[in-house]
């Protein structure tokens, strides 16, 4: 009953995991950016929560967290960045997909799940912030190709680690507190 939809759209828990991750990561974007030493280029952990976020709940939170987030962060540090909040979009959308394998509410987590969430993770990193990202900068507001490659790449392995930490620590201890839950309703 908890998750049930209407006729049409996204679960009531779903709506409120989006704005719940909405403001989580709008926080860690915000206020916990990590410098890199490459302009406009921080280690996110608002990534990391995302991450997180999509793998249990899926793709239409995953997407539209990142994208209102991203929205939110840009428009309190001047204007909205449209090629990457597009990019983080997808992100989140793709992240979103490693709930179909993942099956965190229902099963255990394993070791391969985790590789495959982490494959899945770094492959999404590659193709949104080194190539979407840097060609949406050249494309919508002709910047330097060697800037925004670099500021690219960059984002892909801050990214990609952040997550690989982070996000695999939250879904393990997540999945501790499922299986914890059907221990006890099963007693």
């Amino acid at each position: 009953m908890a998750n049930k939809k209407g006729q049409h759209g996204l679960s009531v828990q779903a709506v409120v995991a989006t704005g719940i991750g909405i403001a989580i990561v709008f926080v860690l974007k915000r206020f916990l950016p990590i410098p890199t030493g490459v302009p406009n280029t921080t280690i996110d952990l608002g990534e990391a929560f995302l991450a997180f976020l999509g793998a249990i709940f899926g793709p239409a939170v995953g997407g539209l967290t990142a994208l209102f987030a991203h929205v939110f962060t840009d428009l309190t540090w001047g204007d909205p960045w449209w090629s990457w909040i597009i990019a983080d979009a997808l992100f989140g959308f793709v992240i979103g997909y490693s709930r179909n394998f993942l099956k965190i509410r229902q099963e255990l987590l394993t070791t391969g799940k985790l590789v495959k969430f982490n494959i899945l993770q770094v492959v999404a990193n590659i193709v949104c912030w080194g190539v979407v990202a840097p060609l949406g900068d050249i494309w919508i507001y002709s910047q330097p190709a060697g800037k925004v490659f670099l500021q690219g790449i960059v984002a892909t392995l801050t990214n990609a680690i952040a997550i690989g930490i982070v996000s695999t620590l939250l879904l393990i201890a997540y999945n501790k507190t499922q299986s914890q839950n059907k221990k006890l309703t099963k007693e």
